[in-house]
C-alpha cells in the first residue's frame, strides 16, 4: 500500500469518525438540552395553572398579572417548539452537507482511480 492510499484511507476514516460525532453527539445533546429546559417549563407552567385557581375574582391586579404570566408561559413554549424546529433543520442541512461532501469525496476517488 503506498503511502497515498494510506493516507486518503486514514482520511476517509476520519470523515466518517467527524460526521458520526456531529450527527450524534451534538445534535442528541442539543435535544436533550431543549428537552430538559422544555420538562422545566412544562412543570413551571402547572404551578403557575395552580396559583391561578387561587387568585380571588375581585383581584383586578393579580388576575391582570396572572393573565400577563400566562401570555408569557405561551410565549416560552412557542419559542421552545421553535428551538425544536430550528434544531431539525440544522440537523437537515448537515446532513445533506455530509451527503454532499461525500460525493465529492467518491467522485475524487474515481478521478485519481481513472487517470
Amino acid at each position: 500500500m503506498s503511502y497515498k492510499d494510506f493516507m486518503t484511507k486514514i482520511r476517509y476514516w476520519d470523515n466518517l469518525t467527524a460526521k458520526w460525532l456531529m450527527r450524534h453527539f451534538y445534535f442528541m445533546f442539543f435535544q436533550i438540552v431543549l428537552f430538559v429546559i422544555f420538562l422545566f417549563w412544562f412543570h413551571n407552567m402547572f404551578n403557575v395553572i395552580d396559583v391561578n385557581y387561587q387568585i380571588p375574582r375581585s383581584s383586578i391586579l393579580e388576575r391582570a398579572v396572572m393573565t400577563q404570566s400566562v401570555n408569557t408561559a405561551i410565549l416560552v413554549l412557542l419559542l421552545l417548539l421553535n428551538s425544536f424546529w430550528m434544531l431539525y433543520i440544522f440537523n437537515s442541512i448537515q446532513r445533506l452537507s455530509n451527503i454532499l461532501k461525500d460525493i465529492s469525496y467518491n467522485i475524487n476517488r474515481l478521478r485519481i482511480q481513472n487517470k
